[in-house]
Parts: structure tokens; C-alpha cells; sequence
């Protein structure tokens, strides 16, 4: 037969202290309970562990023997324990959340702060990527889950919509540009303007909402990354077409214009496995991005 836990736990702490009234007053037993969960081992495993006296408890050779393999894995299993219920309670473990380049300013520090705050013995790892890595990250179970704008066809996610946002013309905050409410993409013929560049699902959007469109001005510049046109515009090189979160979080050099004829929009929204469960940490940073792109609504400060 397997002995049980509490006896084994009750032997340990009996071996370590060499006394019954000192394990019962550590175990919150009675000392009738904790000899009869000794007695019990015993003749579960048909050996005697323990020489009594009215004065004394002494480990036989084999209880000896036997504390020594035991010990340690009561103490790791109780360690264990305690590492569960620490990780349970938000007072240990890790929350690891993807995020593509485009929106992690946007969303994430706020966010990251809050949850600090709250938690801050928990640890935060992000995977910023573009979105098929993002996508990747959670489907392969590196990231817990993850912001992103793909996703919603496929079978082995799930997606929440959190916010719209339409891509904008960023301009330098002097360009005569800035100071309208709106611009045509025939307009851009008369500027030069800088894209994504194929391997991007963002300028898989910008395509298929275009590809109606007649007389497109072509780009004169083309890079990997969203942010690297951030940069673009900031240098004074061309005007480019971005996801309005991507734009500067503070108002400075960098100002977004509405783009018409067409509009265009991405879902921004959060990602996780398909029936699987969130831990504790990450099912409460995930609640607090909710919350905060929610309050959010639109995002703001942008024209």
C-alpha cells in the first residue's frame, strides 16, 4: 500500500524533532493523532521506524534510512506547493505577451505600469515581431497571449476585437499636409510617400483596399517596419502611410491625416490558443489591457 502524505509528513517532522509533542505542536495535531499516523506507517510498511521510551523517540536504523529518502521529497513537494499558491495569488511567476511593433507603445506601458503596481513580484516579458511571428508566438505556446491584427480566420486562435484604427498620412508637423483634416491617396501623386513593404500584413491591407483604386502614386521609399517610417518622416526624407497607433505617443514632429478614397482600417485585437486556459498573471494582464484599450476607445489626440 502507498503510505499517505500526512503520514509521511508526520513521520518527517517526528525523525527531525525527535519528539511527538514538539511534531504535534508544529503539525496542529494531538499527540494521540500524530502516534496513531505513525503507528499507521508503521504497519503499512511492516517495519518499526521509531524506538519509544516514556522519555525519549529514537530513529531505528531503518527509520534513519528511511528519513533520509523521504525528507527531501516531502520538503520539495511542500516547496512546490508553496510556489503553487504563490504563482495562484499573483505573488511569483511570469506573464509573457506578444505584441506587434506597430502597437506596443500604444498599448503596453500604461498597462505594464498598472500591473506592477498590483503585482510586482510577477515577471512581464513581451515579444514585440510583426504579426505573423506574434501569430506564431501563440499558436507555438511562447507567448501566453497577444496583441495583433491577424488571426481572426484562424481555427487555433481565438480573437477579441479590442479597437479599430484607420492608417494615416504622418506627416512632419510643418508639412502644409498637417494642417488638413484629410487627404486623398490621389493627393500623394504631389509628394513623395514611403510604405511598408510586401512582407508586412499591414501593406497586405493597404493593397487589397487599393487595388481599385486608379492612377496610384507609387512610393519612393519602401522599409520592413512600421516604426522605421516613423523615422522617415521624422528625418524629412518622404511622407508615409502608418497605422495610427504607430504614431509618437506625445505631440511633436510627427503628425497623422486622415486618409480617404478609400479609408482604411485594421482590427487590433487579442490573441490566445483555442481552449486554452490563461494562468493567473496573464489572465490579469490581459483583464487590464481590456479595461485600458476600452477606456481608450479610439485613440486619441490624432487627427
Amino acid at each position: 500500500m502507498t503510505p499517505s502524505l500526512a503520514d509521511l509528513r508526520a513521520f518527517v517532522a517526528v525523525g527531525q524533532l525527535q519528539s511527538f509533542a514538539a511534531a504535534a505542536k508544529v503539525l496542529h495535531l494531538s499527540q494521540p493523532a500524530l502516534s496513531r499516523r505513525i503507528s499507521h506507517l508503521e504497519d503499512q510498511l511492516g517495519v518499526r521506524l521509531f524506538d519509544r521510551t516514556t522519555r525519549s523517540v529514537e530513529l531505528t536504523l531503518l527509520g534513519r534510512r528511511f528519513l533520509g529518502q523521504v525528507r527531501n521529497v516531502v520538503d520539495g513537494l511542500d516547496r512546490s506547493v508553496v510556489s503553487l499558491h504563490d504563482v495562484a495569488h499573483l505573488e511569483a511567476g511570469d506573464v509573457t505577451v506578444g505584441c506587434v511593433f506597430s502597437a506596443v507603445h500604444h498599448f503596453l506601458p500604461p498597462v505594464i505600469r498598472s500591473f506592477r503596481e498590483q503585482h510586482p513580484r510577477v515577471l512581464v516579458r513581451i515579444i514585440e515581431e510583426g504579426a505573423d511571428e506574434v501569430l506564431a508566438s501563440v499558436k507555438h505556446g511562447e507567448a501566453d497571449f497577444a496583441l495583433n491584427y491577424t488571426g481572426m480566420q484562424d481555427p487555433e486562435v481565438e480573437f477579441t476585437p479590442l479597437l479599430k484604427e484607420p492608417f494615416v498620412l504622418a506627416c512632419p508637423h510643418d508639412h502644409p499636409l498637417a494642417r488638413r483634416r484629410s487627404v486623398r491617396w490621389e493627393e500623394l501623386a504631389r509628394h513623395p510617400y514611403a510604405l511598408v513593404s510586401h512582407e508586412s500584413r499591414n501593406r497586405v491591407l493597404i493593397d487589397q483596399a487599393l487595388a481599385e483604386v486608379e492612377r496610384l502614386p507609387r512610393p519612393v521609399c519602401e522599409v520592413r517596419h512600421v516604426s522605421t517610417l516613423i523615422g522617415v518622416v521624422e528625418n524629412g526624407l518622404a511622407l508615409a502611410i502608418v497605422p495610427q497607433l504607430a504614431l509618437p505617443a506625445k505631440a511633436g514632429t510627427v503628425v497623422g491625416v486622415r486618409l480617404e478614397a478609400p479609408s482604411i482600417m485594421r482590427t487590433i485585437g487579442l490573441i490566445r490558443r483555442t481552449g486554452r486556459s490563461l494562468s493567473p498573471a496573464a489572465a490579469a494582464f490581459a483583464q487590464l489591457l481590456t479595461r485600458a484599450s476600452r477606456a481608450r476607445g479610439k485613440p486619441a489626440g490624432r487627427k
